[in-house]
């Protein structure tokens, strides 16, 4: 965990609850953050020239929204090597009202790349991220917590992005929330799960383990959506919720994330239940 630099591109969105994170306390788990302002994204994305290649994604879709897009992602790698970062975080709805496009695609394709790369400024998840990179080498979904059936023990998980190297298929829909843009519709694969949070004083995390039962095509909820059965532990997300977004990793992971976690001093959320 040293030497670790983590770009955050504008402040966290003003919804999320407890997404920022001090700067000291992230360097003492080795992690620097790096503030970049919005504004050179925005420049940068205008600069770019270059067209996707045709086949590099889902055909039917429009053509300068994809390029749009794309130049997103050209300027995210290019602020990668320029300040030599290893993963970063966008405000990214910024780039809704200026460049008339979304990022949903772009860290579809970082993520894929092994570029840690978070929605909304999210500064917990992209350290979370960062844990399980380096713990399992494997990607995460992160995803909002969407509909709760705590009778039957289900909630559906849902975002407009999620890595392309989790997904067995995807397609191009626009963004949700604005109806513009390129928001990812990704099929995940069915089976165990491990629903995973830090908080943002990097001093506490949870994790449950569930498994993704179905993938959901609903008209009113973020492109890609996954229906997970939790079977112990649910209600945490009514009592104590760590955040807004969690990370979805493949497997049950639990044990050995909590054990690495653990030896750097965090302490785990209790979600037992009173029956």
């Amino acid at each position: 965990m040293k030497n670790v630099r983590l770009g955050v591109i504008g402040k966290p969105s003003d919804w999320l609850i407890a997404s920022q994170v001090d700067d000291e306390k992230a360097k003492q788990l080795g992690i620097e953050l790096v503030h970049i302002s919005i504004d050179e994204l925005i420049v940068l994305s205008k600069k770019q020239s270059e067209k996707p290649k045709n086949n590099a994604f889902p055909t039917g879709f429009d053509e300068k929204e994809i390029e749009k897009a794309y130049h997103i992602y050209l300027a995210l790698k290019e602020i990668v090597s320029d300040h030599e970062l290893d993963g970063l975080t966008v405000r990214c709805f910024d780039l809704l009202t200026t460049l008339r496009s979304t990022s949903c695609w772009a860290f579809a394709l970082l993520n894929r790349e092994g570029i840690i790369a978070t929605c909304e400024g999210d500064v917990p998840s992209m350290i979370g991220m960062l844990f399980v990179k380096k713990i399992l080498n494997q990607p995460t979904f992160q995803c909002n917590p969407s509909r709760l059936d705590l009778a039957n023990r289900h909630m559906i998980f849902a975002h407009c992005t999620l890595p392309l190297n989790m997904c067995d298929s995807y397609a191009f829909d626009t963004h949700y929330e604005s109806g513009i843009g390129i928001g990812i519709k990704g099929e995940l694969k069915e089976g165990p799960i491990t629903i995973f949070r830090i908080d943002r004083e990097l001093r506490r995390f949870v994790l449950l383990e569930g498994a993704i039962v179905q993938n959901l095509k609903l008209e009113n909820l973020c492109r890609t959506q996954i229906d997970v059965e939790i079977k112990q532990g649910i209600q945490y997300f009514l009592r104590s919720p760590l955040g807004n977004h969690h990370l979805i990793i493949y497997g049950h992971q639990a044990n050995k994330i909590r054990e690495s976690l653990k030896a750097l001093g965090l302490e785990e959320v209790r979600t037992d239940e009173e029956e």
